[in-house]
Order: C-alpha cells, then sequence, then structure tokens
C-alpha cells in the first residue's frame, strides 16, 4: 500500500511538471513570457532523480530536507494512527459517525501541516538553491536518490 501511494504521488509529480513544461513552451511559441521549468527528472533504479542540478545543489537540498524529515515524519505518523482510528470506528457495526467525522477533521488539519511545512521546505529549497521542484510527497523523495 505505501509503494502503491508512493508511486501514485510520484506520477501525479511528474504530471505536473510535464504539464507546466508544455504550458511554458506554448506560452513561449506565442511570445509571452515563459513560466519558469523546474529541474528535468529522470527515472532511476531506486526511485526518481533530478537531472542538471550539481552534486552541490543536491548536498544543500539534502541539508534542507533533513531539517524537516523529523517534523514530516511526525505527521505522516500522526495521520496514519489516526487513519487507524478512523477505520476502526468505521468498522464497528454501528459506526459512531459524531467520532468518526471529529477524527476525519483532525486528520484534515495534519494534512493541512503538512502541505504548509512542505510549502515552507519547497520555498526554502527554491531560496537557498535556485532549484525548483513539483509539490508533492514523491518530489522529496527524488532527492534521496
Amino acid at each position: 500500500m505505501k509503494r502503491r501511494t508512493a508511486l501514485m504521488a510520484t506520477a501525479a509529480a511528474m504530471l505536473c511538471l510535464f504539464a507546466s513544461t508544455a504550458l511554458a513552451q506554448h506560452t513561449r511559441a506565442e511570445g509571452q513570457a515563459a513560466m519558469p521549468v523546474g529541474p528535468v527528472m529522470e527515472r532511476h533504479d531506486s526511485g526518481m532523480r533530478l537531472l542538471g542540478v550539481s552534486p552541490e545543489k543536491r548536498d544543500a537540498i539534502r541539508l534542507i530536507q533533513g531539517d524537516y524529515s523529523d517534523r514530516l515524519f511526525r505527521l505522516h505518523q500522526d495521520i496514519y494512527a489516526k487513519s487507524a482510528a478512523l477505520n476502526a470506528i468505521m468498522l464497528q457495526p454501528q459506526p459512531d459517525t459524531i467520532a468518526a467525522k471529529a477524527v476525519s477533521r483532525e486528520i484534515a488539519t495534519l494534512r493541512v501541516e503538512e502541505m504548509d511545512l512542505l510549502i515552507e521546505m519547497h520555498a526554502r529549497i527554491a531560496r537557498e538553491t535556485g532549484v525548483r521542484m513539483p509539490m508533492g510527497t514523491g518530489a522529496e523523495k527524488m532527492m534521496r536518490n
């Protein structure tokens, strides 16, 4: 299940990158200002990796990601635990819908916190390295390869 989720996130990130690249090329063809395009991604034995990013910048990105990894890991663990709790409620013969809705709201709040943290991390990566990566959990894993 975890692998499938990672694959779906990677596919979504790739789709966003390709769509933004196509839009940038279309914009250039019409003489409008070009949109910034992120680095090119390539399939690698252990996942995805960014091409055209120097080893120094990759190291800097890994350091920044390391600064956020503990907080992101805790959020992932909390989301997983709340999801398990929600499933336990909903698998009861008579599910407590009020409790389920409360847990669902907690999960939504944790996901917002996760996205806020990812946005903060991506902005810092762009600011400190000049590398712009697509959003999504797959993008964070790309630089680990």
